[in-house]
């Protein structure tokens, strides 16, 4: 199968992945904001599926094993978003997510922190890239508010500035050390 079928299928998947993440933090942080981002994101996902299928059944003369597997982690990866998308529409709505659910998620291996860049930080003025944040501590930059919008998935060239609140994901103790980073109390990662 061609290359773009390989790069779409990338895309979707991580795609799906960073709405979950993303319907998860707006439901800790009742946010609104991030949960609309959610909906956006998922029609580009639509987008995607549509492209990825035009692909597929281009090369695709008859249904193989490969084609059905094909098939199938394009399915799950819509199932993912779209659950991130309902989750998403509950914090739209104003709908609250039950005790027992909020309680999970805050007890889960993963944990999810809002951290405000101080201009003291290691991290002010350097990119994700520079400070290799993911494998020195474990924690995921999923998204920074910078001023009064939004920059989803950063990438490495991303440049971190004081003021910026980074959304981490990682564990209790990487998001612990997270703050301690962004607040400039560490000075070493």
């Amino acid at each position: 199968m061609g290359n773009n079928i390989k790069e779409l299928l990338e895309e979707l998947k991580n795609l799906s992945e960073l709405m979950l993440d993303l319907a998860y933090s707006a439901v800790f942080f009742e946010n609104k904001e991030i949960a609309k981002e959610v909906l956006l994101l998922y029609e580009r996902l639509e987008d995607i599926e549509e492209d990825l299928y035009m692909h597929l059944f281009a090369v695709g003369k008859k249904m193989s094993p490969r084609l059905i597997s094909v098939i199938e982690l394009v399915e799950t990866s819509k199932d993912v978003a779209l659950a991130a998308k309902n989750i998403a529409e509950m914090v739209i709505d104003g709908k609250s997510l039950h005790p027992v659910i909020k309680q999970a998620l805050s007890e889960a291996d993963e944990s999810i922190v809002m951290v405000k860049v101080r201009k003291s930080s290691i991290l002010s003025n350097r990119t994700l890239g520079d400070v290799k944040l993911r494998s020195n501590t474990g924690i995921d930059v999923i998204a920074i508010r910078r001023d009064k919008r939004w920059i989803f998935d950063p990438q490495k060239n991303t440049r971190i500035k004081p003021g910026d609140v980074l959304i981490c994901i990682g564990t209790v103790e990487s998001c612990q050390k997270a703050k301690k980073i962004a607040s400039g109390k560490l000075k070493e990662i």
